[in-house]
């Protein structure tokens, strides 16, 4: 999404440049022009002539020594038409972009200027708004290119377009620009580049819009699901979810890692500490071990490891100490809430007990008096591990505000995206 450079600029702008002075005797000439519609004055004509030839030889400082005085005797659309190409020939030219700024204003506003010529003008003065960051003007001008039908060889319109709006603070019309371009590049049998979906998620960061942000995040990673962009984009949530306010308390923080841990993209020792820091808080030492047993044969933790072998050992002794779960299932059953049905159901997601977990998880939110937010994520990561993707997606689908909302949409997409 670059801006077009003077060399292509000066090429295309001196295509086609209007002759209307031929070598035949004045009268024969005049009688030609009229004939065609054209109507200048004769002492127009004789002040073009020179300026023609002056065109034709490329001499363009002389070219813009004369062009002035050619505009002071341009009374009609036709002459002003023809003054305001050749001005516009000789700053292409010369690389004289406040000339051609001028020269292109005219051409637009003038209704003698050929249709045909309108896209290729309107989107040249786009990319002089552009560079002199009037972004929204830029934005106008190369939508009007875009409707007239004008494609410039090399460069996405579209794109061009959403570059105008997101830099102008029009987050939402440059994203619809943008999937726009992604969807032509779909139904043209190609993928849109990664950079494009990137691009989006900052814009809506920095303007503060995150559930925006976390379904083009969401988005990104569906196109693009490798374990290293799960990662990225997850880390880059969190990072920009805790910038803007929200609250990445320990449940939370835990969620996410779950989803980085499904996508495979825990990537070094510093990802399995804080995961297994985050599930220690929460009283889950089964989740633990089982992280850490993974680690290790997978060669992402490496033994011995005076950091993480502690973690290990004090995980394994709460493990064994750990009160039977059936035991609380029976509790949970004649609770008068859903606290203790909860909290045995995370002990169960973070035994691998998938099932238990599901069916705990329901009776939490039968009896009440929890977290339904919470609850209907874990539920959904639940029936997700369990290869139930339509209900993972409903039970996801239920959390409709805050950060877990936005999480919910990328444990959604992964769902989306398993076999």
């Amino acid at each position: 999404m670059k801006s077009v450079s003077k060399a292509a600029l000066a090429a295309v702008l001196l295509m086609g440049v209007p002759a209307f002075v031929a070598g035949s005797p004045a009268l024969a000439q005049k009688k030609k022009e009229e004939a065609g519609g054209l109507k200048v004055s004769d002492a127009w004509r004789k002040s073009a002539a020179e300026v023609q030839k002056l065109v034709e030889a490329k001499d363009w400082a002389g070219v813009k020594a004369r062009i002035d005085a050619l505009d002071a005797v341009s009374q009609n659309d036709d002459e002003k038409y023809y003054a305001a190409s050749f001005r516009l020939a000789a700053a292409a030219g010369s690389n004289d972009n406040p000339s051609a700024i001028r020269a292109l204003d005219v051409l637009l506003a003038n209704p003698k200027t050929p249709q045909a010529e309108l896209g290729k003008f309107n989107y040249f003065r786009g990319d002089f708004a552009y560079q002199a960051k009037q972004f929204p003007a830029a934005a106008q001008f190369f939508t009007k290119a875009r409707d007239l039908g004008f494609q410039p060889q090399g460069t996405n319109l579209n794109l061009r377009i959403a570059q105008a709006q997101l830099d102008g603070g029009q987050v939402a019309a440059g994203a619809a620009a943008i999937d726009t371009a992604i969807k032509a590049e779909e139904a043209a049998g190609r993928k849109a580049p990664e950079a494009w979906y990137k691009v989006v998620v900052s814009k809506f960061y920095t303007a503060g819009d995150k559930a925006n942000a976390a379904q083009w995040l969401a988005r990104q990673v569906a196109a693009y699901p490798s374990p290293e962009a799960w990662r990225s984009s997850l880390m880059v949530y969190m990072e920009q979810a805790s910038a803007k306010g929200a609250t990445m308390d320990a449940d939370l923080r835990l969620d996410v890692l779950r989803l980085i841990r499904a996508a495979k993209g825990l990537a070094g020792e510093s990802d399995y500490y804080e995961y297994a820091d985050a599930a220690q808080r929460r009283g889950l030492p089964w989740e633990v071990v089982s992280l850490f047993d993974e680690g290790r044969a997978t060669g992402k933790i490496s033994k011995p490891n005076p950091r993480l072998d502690p973690l290990y050992t004090q995980a394994i002794a709460r493990q064994k100490a750990e009160v039977s779960l059936t035991a609380e299932e029976k509790r949970a059953a004649g609770a008068a809430n859903g606290a203790v049905a909860m909290s045995t159901a995370d002990a169960y997601l973070a035994s691998g007990n998938n099932a238990k977990a599901v069916e705990l998880y329901r009776l939490a939110l039968q009896k009440g008096g929890v977290d339904t937010a919470l609850v209907n994520t874990r539920l959904g990561i639940a029936l997700a591990r369990s290869g139930q993707k339509a209900e993972a997606k409903a039970a996801f689908a239920s959390v409709t505000s805050g950060p877990r909302a936005e999480l919910a949409r990328f444990w959604t997409a992964w769902v989306d995206q398993q076999a």
